[in-house]
């Protein structure tokens, strides 16, 4: 061991009060980061999954209405996709192109349209989405949220809201004839029935096999949407431009557009956990910055004795940088503690509606810059013991 980390762990050591003192309010400021950035993170975590967790965040759609590159029957050419009007063809070749992006997490293709509901004198507008729901379900987790009746689609068995069933006192197995946009009525059986907790989505939404929608819509072979959903939801809109740039005819929007408010709340959010973290940093620096200072100050005679037998200015120097990462390092790790203990009070105690995650590489970040912080606070302290003058010093006691 180098004699210099042993000079700085007597100088700890035998200023008790002081290195408490010092520990104490180290562990007292991170505790508060990791108890308030854990809180927050989690808090941002839960809004996300329950707002975007089950709907797309980028919607790609036909989006080619220039006239001159509209050949006989409505129909253009770009690269190896064919679209047409509200149909996407090759859209397999589409998707396997996109899954190259490492940003996306999922993608499903759907077949969306409207219909119409009627039944002993009232009637509702529909939104029927086509999907295989074997691969879809990583995105609308639809099934979890069936709790009457059965979870599957198929030929002619569809899953539908909560609402459309209480208000027209629908139950499964029972027969729905949906009339389509041109007039046409098909004959579906319920199959199950769900709740989304939105009532938009519960009040007008129906869940049918994909085959079935491209057969009733007349769009056989075709997808109409392509849902994808990202890692990281705050790069929606790079994602969504780098595609339209990839495929001119094609549409992406993403749900930072018409997400406005939510995602100023979760920036918001954000931001504030990151002043919090700033200012727990700054506090920490000042504090071990201040207690070494004084140190300097009560260890002047040592200092100069080690100065007159042969100690070098970086030796001396280091004695303090080690103090600062010591007491930065240790005040940390009790903070962290201090805080997963205040984490688990306020679970306890407070029972919120979600969990509260505690992400190893939060604490891991927070030991490291509470370290960095106590080696950069022990540079004004060391640099004023290293320019000391034992000769001074000693005729100076």
């Amino acid at each position: 061991m180098r004699y210099e980390i042993k000079i700085a762990y007597n100088f700890l050591s035998k200023s008790k009060g002081q290195t408490l003192f010092l520990l104490t309010a180290i562990a007292t400021g991170v505790a508060v980061q990791v108890f308030i950035s854990s809180l927050v993170v989690s808090l941002q975590n839960n809004i996300i999954d329950t707002v975007l967790g089950n709907i797309p965040h980028i919607v790609v759609e036909d989006g080619n209405t220039r006239d001159s590159l509209i050949q006989e029957n409505n129909i253009y050419n770009y690269g190896n996709f064919t679209s047409e009007r509200d149909k996407i063809s090759n859209y397999e070749s589409l998707i396997n192109s996109l899954k190259d992006n490492r940003e996306i997490k999922n993608i499903v293709p759907t077949l969306e349209g409207n219909a119409l509901y009627e039944r002993q004198g009232k009637s509702t507008a529909l939104q029927i989405r086509g999907v295989d729901l074997d691969s879809g379900d990583s995105m609308f987790k639809v099934k979890e949220k069936v709790y009457l009746g059965d979870k599957t689609v198929d030929s002619d068995k569809i899953l539908v809201g909560k609402r459309i069933s209480e208000d027209f006192n629908l139950s499964p197995k029972d027969i729905m004839n949906i009339t389509l946009p041109a007039g046409d009525k098909e004959k579906f059986r319920i199959n199950g029935i769900f709740d989304l907790e939105n009532q938009q989505f519960n009040n007008g939404l129906i869940y049918m096999d994909i085959l079935k929608a491209q057969r009733i819509f007349d769009k056989k072979g075709y997808v109409n949407k392509i849902n994808i959903q990202l890692k990281n939801i705050f790069l929606g809109e790079k994602i969504a431009l780098d595609i339209e740039k990839a495929f001119p005819d094609l549409k992406a929007t993403s749900w930072m557009k018409d997400g406005k408010q939510l995602l100023n709340a979760l920036r918001a959010q954000t931001i504030s956990t990151t002043v919090i973290q700033g200012v727990v940093l700054l506090s920490t620096t000042l504090s071990i910055a201040s207690v070494l200072y004084i140190t300097v100050v009560q260890k002047t005679k040592e200092i100069g004795i080690l100065k007159a037998i042969g100690a070098n200015d970086f030796s001396i120097g280091f004695i303090f940088l080690f103090q600062g990462a010591i007491v930065g390092f240790l005040g940390a790790l009790l903070g962290c503690l201090i805080g997963l203990f205040l984490i688990k009070i306020f679970e306890w105690g407070a029972k919120p509606s979600f969990v509260i995650d505690l992400r190893g590489l939060l604490l891991l970040r927070i030991l490291i810059f509470s370290t960095v912080s106590g080696v950069i606070a022990a540079y004004i302290p060391g640099k004023k013991s290293m320019k000391l003058d034992p000769v001074e010093v000693i005729k100076g006691e």
